[in-house]
């Protein structure tokens, strides 16, 4: 189940502070063991307009250091508003990572010549017509 926590800064949402508390709710999309596939994922959300927040980046790092409970692995949070688009977004990478098919990326086809075109493409390759 997602958990939705309020944070009283996160730079760069200003814009998105609730007036009435100060704070920003947000809901945590997804946890792993892996910075590296986390800063993959929060890469590809925010090439597709959702506004991402990784926490416990640094973390790792102190495992050693300090005992847990619990591991802390590297979180990545959104804004509620856009959980859903954001959670359809990890399923399709991670969709097109498990396929291990170069060819698999999300496609659409162009409405004036229907040529096919990656999914990262703003305008046909063919003929320059609009996603």
């Amino acid at each position: 189940m997602a958990q939705i926590v309020r944070f009283a800064h996160w730079d760069g949402l200003e814009s998105a502070l609730n007036q009435t508390s100060g704070a920003l709710t947000v809901r945590k999309l997804l946890e792993s063991d892996s910075l590296i596939q986390v800063n993959l994922i929060a890469s590809y959300l925010q090439s597709n307009g959702i506004t991402v927040k990784i926490l416990n980046e640094h973390q790792g790092s102190i495992r050693s250091i300090v005992s847990f409970h619990r591991p802390i692995h590297p979180e990545l949070w959104v804004h509620p508003e856009q959980f859903e688009i954001a959670a359809k977004l990890v399923g399709r990478y991670q969709h097109d990572q498990e396929s291990n098919d170069p060819h698999s990326e999300i496609k659409w086809l162009c409405k004036k010549c229907k040529e096919s075109n990656p999914g990262n493409f703003m305008s046909c390759w063919n003929c320059g017509g609009s996603n």
